[in-house]
């Protein structure tokens, strides 16, 4: 093809997949059929996102922050991560559970991981800088924090909260 070889992480190769699959959207996906202002409303009430998710400088650090959203994700997708969230878990939002040597268990969302040290944020907004060589176990979480809302929004609550999330562009978000 007349594309050159990349040398992408798998991180950047999800992104990139996202960003190109956006672009064929169909404008009615790109805007969303809800309204922007109840699905805020579900967002910061019914579905207590905000007790682990963060937008625009408001709710909590230890979920992915929402607030570029609507920007990097199609409807589709977020659509799928609210009913199914353990079907699109991306390497950077992965949960790991470590025990040290002395025994101290931390669960918590990896922010950042090389050969030697691993830094999470704990449930309580903890961060945690640890050295691999001081674990006694390391296991990456398979499933998703998050629960599923399948069931828990009505079909048009559903589109409220995407048409809402696709409006999180960052900082020119109302």
């Amino acid at each position: 093809t007349a594309m050159p070889p990349n040398n992408f992480t798998d991180s950047q190769r999800l992104a990139l997949i996202a960003y190109v699959r956006s672009l064929h959207d169909s404008a009615a996906s790109a805007v969303g059929s809800g309204d922007t202002s109840r699905g805020r409303i579900l967002l910061e009430g019914k579905g207590e996102c905000l007790t682990c998710h963060r937008v625009n400088g408001k709710g909590s650090r230890v979920g992915p922050d929402l607030s570029e959203v609507g920007a990097i994700r199609t409807a589709a997708y977020l659509e799928r991560s609210i009913l199914a969230p353990n079907e699109s878990i991306l390497p950077e939002h992965r949960f790991v559970r470590v025990v040290t040597r002395q025994g101290v268990v931390i669960t918590g969302r990896r922010l950042n991981e090389d050969t030697h040290t691993i830094q999470l944020i704990d449930q309580e907004e903890r961060l945690h800088s640890l050295s691999k060589s001081d674990l006694r176990e390391y296991t990456l979480l398979t499933t998703s924090s998050m629960p599923s809302y399948q069931g828990k929004f009505s079909s048009p609550e559903l589109a409220d909260l995407v048409t809402y999330l696709l409006s999180l562009k960052g900082s020119d978000t109302p």
